[in-house]
């Protein structure tokens, strides 16, 4: 008999693991960062000690006690976690890191599988200085529709949409049926119709385990705001800036940082990055990308109306070195800092309050809304439904006939959804 277990994402958003086993096989769909009981041990100002990291979370309840998984060199001393298992491989839904952040622990003989896109993504941080903790995996790059087997099992990757290339589902075959993982979807960005497809591809499936954010949020309607709301906001305060422009985006978002590099062109500014992101973006084939250390400061002062200046999150103070005030508007598309949740945000808008800049919030979300992911559960008809990697479980309401089931942490189920 198979059975499902559920070692992050349980009433949480993010820290996704589910664990299938099959006959002695096992396949671990994400390995992300842990959030143990909504509380991050590990923020800031707290100081990881990068050699004991994972012995450490392990010791906090923020990493799953699986044994034959993590590289017994990053355990402590005899932890009989380090002891080889059954045969295990690992499928990163996409590059964020509450779905991948594990993923430099895992023992060498473990492979680690991500769509290929993914992969130049962690790739490309790893260059940059911006890497996976505990080091980069070597990764076994997936494309759409291609099927990995793991013992009696087989893994097929299924592309989706959401705010970072690579993004996909998985379809995992096994010996009681098909489970189906969504990882992170959504179905009003400009890829939609991968999204549509996966429900598709994964109709009439045993099980479906879905990523359910938004049921946790409040909404007042059913439309989302989609990629072309986002773009068309940055574009009408780019006309009505007298001044200075700063921005905050994730640099991930490849599609995003196009087209608002096409939108600044249009306006006569020129986005000046942080060297990291702009070396990282070089990297993802992302052209003329400028370098903020490769323009004098003196042509920012001289000439603020020309420029569109992406800040280092974590260096507040170079705010003041900038010609920014109330003619100036600091434009938030889902970037750094992410928002009230993190610790933060309070001094990101302390320090624009401060020195009297206006903020203007203009993102689009990566996660399927309330209604769509109803729409997909309808659409799919699977025989029990998980909701995992959200705060409000309980808030995903299938038709008749479908079971939905609460998901405890390190609990086992098999297929019909029944506590093992």
């Amino acid at each position: 008999m198979v059975s499902i277990e559920f070692w992050g994402g349980v009433g949480v958003i993010g820290s996704s693991k589910i664990l299938i086993s099959d006959g002695g096989h096992r396949v671990l769909l994400d390995i992300g960062l842990d959030i143990p009981g909504g509380k991050d041990y590990f923020r800031p100002p707290v100081r990881i000690r990068p050699e004991r990291e994972l012995a450490d979370r392990l010791r906090m309840g923020g990493a799953p006690r699986l044994p034959g998984l993590f590289d017994p060199a990053a355990l402590d001393a005899g932890d009989p976690l380090g002891e080889a298992a059954g045969e295990t491989a690992v499928f990163v839904s996409h590059p964020h890191i509450d779905h991948v952040g594990l993923a430099g622990f895992v023992r060498p003989d473990v492979p680690v599988h991500a769509h290929t896109h993914a992969v130049d993504v962690l790739r490309a941080l790893e260059a940059t200085g911006e890497g996976l903790r505990g080091g980069d995996p070597d990764w076994h790059r997936l494309t759409d529709g291609q099927r990995t087997a793991v013992g009696p099992m087989e893994v097929e990757c299924v592309a989706v949409d959401h705010d970072v290339p690579g993004a996909s589902g998985y379809l995992v075959h096994t010996s009681d049926g098909v489970l189906a993982f969504t990882g992170d979807i959504r179905f009003h960005g400009r890829n939609a119709q991968r999204a549509w497809d996966f429900v598709t591809r994964a109709a009439g499936c045993e099980v479906l385990v879905t990523e359910g954010t938004t049921l946790g949020w409040e909404q007042r309607d059913n439309r989302f705001r989609t990629e072309a709301d986002v773009e068309r906001d940055f574009a009408a305060l780019l006309e009505s800036t007298t001044g200075l422009v700063l921005l905050s985006m994730y640099p991930r978002d490849i599609e995003r940082v196009h087209a608002f590099l096409e939108i600044a062109a249009a306006a006569g500014r020129t986005v000046l990055w942080p060297s990291h992101t702009a070396a990282f973006l070089r990297l993802m084939g992302v052209e003329s990308v400028m370098d903020a250390q490769d323009v004098d400061l003196s042509d920012v002062r001289a000439k603020p109306a020309e420029f569109v200046v992406v800040p280092d999150p974590a260096d507040l103070p170079s705010l003041l070195d900038l010609p920014a005030g109330p003619d100036s508007v600091f434009v938030h598309a889902n970037g750094e800092p992410l928002g009230p949740f993190e610790p933060r945000w309070e001094p990101f808008t302390d320090w624009l309050s401060a020195l009297g800049i206006p903020l203007r919030q203009i993102g689009c979300s990566g996660h399927a809304s309330q209604g769509d992911l109803h729409a997909m559960v309808e659409r799919m008809r699977p025989g029990a439904v998980f909701p995992i990697h959200t705060t409000s479980p309980t808030r995903l309401h299938p038709p008749l006939g479908i079971s939905r089931v609460i998901a405890e942490y390190g609990s086992s189920y098999d297929f019909a959804g029944r506590t093992r």
